[in-house]
């Protein structure tokens, strides 16, 4: 380039080379150039579009990130390129897209480091498609969900279609491909299956468009081994995305936060759902609404704080509830109102006082608008399509054989000595019904008894008749009184038999709810799981939630139990519904009044206040937890409901499931201390498996294999070098690993020469990890440093600072490890 090149572009960007912002503002110029000399070429513009103006908006408001925007963007665009209106692949086009991808595939901008991979796996995916036949056939075979509401609602949020938008075999297409394109990795306590999920998604494509293309057909996902059927619903979310992360934010309180969060395209994007920001306004003045609307709540922080730890779900409501002048407190008489009363004090029934329609439409209002923006804030950075796939595979990992291990069947109480449960009432009904029969019967021996004296004197009588007129009256007489001693004799027998038949309903009622359960109630994987309570710095919860089907087979009719009220109601229903079933048994045929109280005892007992309590108490006697007391008010501390329990799932009864295999995939463990002991730990491992297995391996270094700890599933590439080169070497393992990896690296980092800049640099990064207290100090101890160092020298101060105050933020050692 010509130096009056240089100096045009520096008069272009009005900054020096020296400054800090030279390097972005270059950038912005050339990709600013570079998308106006693409502007005719359809496809290079779709892989060099840099999304600029928007990723320094992401990357200063930092709620969510940019490299995860411009791809959720580019594929989205992609793939609308490739799908006709009519739902055609316009597979001519995919070598001119894999060409103009080729030449952008790697991006300079800032922040643009992670682009790399996603690029990557979009190529890869151009690829595959251009020459396989039946990935092409699968494609062309996605057609749009018939009669489901939220497959519909996912294509939609997927594309960021209209509300209105009538979905078509395009959309669902176009979705489907997006989803492929689209990169897959983890954002909610979901490991277990995010690591399966992304070796089918990424290694093996088909089957991921068979799993798409079933699941928005049908509505779930089916796998039958052993004999078995196991189904997994369509998940109806998609997953909070970044609404719940986490940011600090520093207080100004006479200008709001001082983290520009009204810069954040998605917290727009969310005002613009709910038109508190008008759609067609100019980015600036957008800007400064949302400016105005965020700090307005930032002034409200409590006890005028420096800091503020918020997210942008809790940004939103602020918002949202100062906007329809509403308090949390208006929300929860709402939400206690709405869902019903019980026949006990759970909840009450009429409206607090003060409370009038207005402030009820308001709160209806805020559902409607919340759902909405928050949709919009996430489509923004998430593919609904790849997320809901991906918690709906998540279902597999608590597949079970017997209702008995379900979280339900453990706080219902069947068994009829737990004060409380289903198994109580019914054995109350039950010994109550028994015991009027032995009333009955002891009535109708008694009845027996007396016609039987009558009879046995008639008989004698009879042998001493004084005449044949007289024996004919006898006879007469016999047989008036042998008829009647038949019927009690009768009546008699089938009240005993009736009474041990009511006797063993205990048990036949049991066995039959046992084999109906599971037909009404499924448990599912919830990524949105609001049960427990959390901290700031906790990672979302996750676990498995229970659902009721309705004894329907359309997965969209299925409705997901979220309160108290709704479990009960659920539990009511499904009695009520069962009850013409177990009526039409052979087992109860004669029985019809009997099991109709036992039903009604059951229903009448489920809706006390007792039953609700007491699940609680047997959930926690089941999983050995700490009884919580008057849980009942306590809900956001109990994290094992009947409708709802934490869990991070079982990576192995996931793949078990998935792929259909009868016995559990073979595993190999081992407890470790430190990296050194993992690293000779997971060479040895690799060492012990038949070559044949691994040669796949060597010839795909980007293929993975399945690995987890006790608290992470993740996925490791045993052909990446130089791993690869460890375990293929027959040395002895911790000896190659010190002379050929670490002995190396710790030359290596001892010979580094660190000039004044270097050092300051370091240890500007090294300070940030003290606590803030501890800060100057430690900034001070190495306040004279001067010339070039080596970390090993640079590191003594810090040590010699250690000594002298006999305590330290952090370990030197830590330091250089961080």
């Amino acid at each position: 380039m010509a130096f009056d090149e240089i100096n045009d572009i520096i008069g272009a960007i009005k900054v020096s080379p020296e400054d800090p912002q030279f390097y972005p503002r270059v950038f912005s110029l050339f990709a600013k150039q570079n998308k106006e000399a693409m502007a005719r070429e359809t496809s290079r513009v779709f892989c060099s579009e840099e999304y600029d103006n928007l990723s320094k908006r992401l990357d200063r408001s930092q709620i969510q990130e940019s490299c995860s925007v411009r791809n959720v963007l580019r594929t989205r665009r992609l793939a609308i390129s490739l799908i006709s209106d009519k739902g055609e692949i316009l597979t001519d086009r995919i070598p001119e897209m894999i060409k103009s991808l080729k030449d952008c595939l790697y991006s300079l901008g800032p922040n643009r480091q992670y682009d790399a991979i996603r690029q990557e796996h979009i190529l890869n995916v151009l690829q595959f498609l251009s020459t396989s036949k039946e990935a092409q056939r699968l494609l062309k075979a996605v057609s749009k969900p018939i009669s489901h509401r939220h497959a519909d609602e996912i294509i939609r949020a997927t594309l960021q279609l209209p509300v209105k938008e009538a979905i078509t075999d395009a959309h669902a297409r176009r979705a489907v491909l997006s989803s492929w394109f689209c990169y897959l990795r983890q954002n909610v306590g979901s490991c277990f299956a995010t690591a399966p999920a992304i070796i089918v998604h990424d290694e093996q494509p088909l089957q991921y468009l068979k799993d798409i293309n079933e699941v928005l057909s049908t509505g779930r996902l089916k796998r039958t081994f052993g004999g078995v059927e196991y189904t997994a619903p369509l998940s109806i979310s998609w997953g909070a995305g970044d609404l719940k992360k986490n940011v600090l934010v520093p207080i100004d309180h006479e200008g709001g936060a001082s983290l520009e969060l009204w810069l954040s395209p998605g917290m727009i994007a969310a005002f613009e759902a709910i038109d508190l920001i008008k759609k067609d306004l100019p980015l600036k003045q957008k800007t400064e609404i949302a400016k105005s609307l965020i700090n307005d709540v930032m002034h409200a922080a409590e006890d005028k704080q420096a800091y503020l730890v918020i997210n942008a779900e809790e940004i939103i409501r602020r918002v949202m509830l100062k906007h329809l002048h509403l308090t949390e407190n208006d929300l929860k008489d709402y939400d206690n109102r709405s869902q019903g009363m019980l026949q006990t004090t759970i909840l009450t029934s009429p409206l607090p006082s003060g409370t009038t329609r207005g402030k009820t439409e308001a709160c209806a209002k805020f559902y409607t608008w919340l759902e909405s923006a928050e949709n919009a804030f996430k489509e923004l950075a998430d593919n609904a399509l790849l997320k809901a796939w991906e918690f709906t595979l998540a279902s597999f990992a608590e597949t079970k054989a017997g209702f008995t291990r379900w979280n339900l069947y453990s706080s219902l109480g069947f068994q009829h000595e737990e004060q409380g449960g289903i198994g109580f009432s019914m054995y109350e009904v039950i010994m109550n019904k028994i015991e009027q029969s032995k009333i009955k019967i002891k009535d109708l021996q008694d009845e027996y008894e007396q016609m039987y004296s009558q009879l046995k004197y008639l008989e004698a009588r009879a042998q001493r008749a004084a005449s044949e007129k007289d024996l004919e009256w006898y006879r007469l007489d016999y047989k008036t009184k042998k008829y009647q001693f038949d019927t009690i004799e009768e009546l008699r027998d089938n009240e005993n038999e009736k009474a041990q038949r009511i006797a063993n309903m205990f048990n036949l009622l049991t066995d039959a709810y046992y084999e109906l359960f599971p037909q009404y109630f499924q448990e599912v994987y919830d990524a949105d799981m609001h049960e427990v309570a959390v901290g700031q710095y906790d990672d979302s919860p996750a676990g498995f939630r229970l659902l009721f089907k309705h004894g329907r087979a359309n997965t969209s009719q299925w409705t997901y139990i979220q309160h108290p009220n709704e479990f009960i109601q659920a539990l009511s229903d499904f009695f009520i519904a069962t009850e013409t079933e177990l009526l039409s048994r052979e087992e109860f045929q004669g029985l019809d009044r009997e099991l109709t109280e036992i039903i009604t005892a059951i229903v009448t007992h489920i809706k006390t206040q007792e039953f609700l309590e007491t699940a609680f108490y047997r959930m926690a006697k089941a999983h050995q937890s700490r009884v919580i007391k008057n849980p009942l008010a306590n809900l956001d501390k109990i994290e094992k409901k009947p409708w709802a329990y934490t869990s991070g799932g079982s990576m192995s009864t996931l793949v078990s499931c998935f792929f259909g295999l009868e016995d559990k995939p073979f595993e190999i463990s081992r407890w470790v201390e430190n990296p050194m002991e993992l690293l000779v730990f997971l060479i040895d491992t690799i060492k012990q498996i038949p070559h044949k297995l691994m040669s796949d391996y060597i010839n795909k270094p980007n293929k993975s294999m399945l690995i987890h700890s006790p608290t992470h599933a993740f996925l490791m590439k045993p052909g990446m070098s130089p791993f690869k080169e460890a375990w293929q070497n027959d040395s002895f393992t911790y000896t190659w690993v010190r002379d050929q990896m670490v002995k190396p690296i710790e030359r290596f980092l001892d010979n580094i020469v660190l000039d004044e800049t270097g050092q300051e640099f370091i240890i500007g990064k090294l300070s940030e990890l003290v606590p803030e207290n501890f800060r100057y100090y430690f900034r001070q101890s190495f306040s004279r440093l001067h010339g070039d160092m080596t970390p090993p020298a640079t590191k003594e101060p810090y040590c010699r600072y250690d000594a002298k105050r006999k305590r330290a933020p952090i370990s030197a050692n830590g330091c250089f490890a961080a």
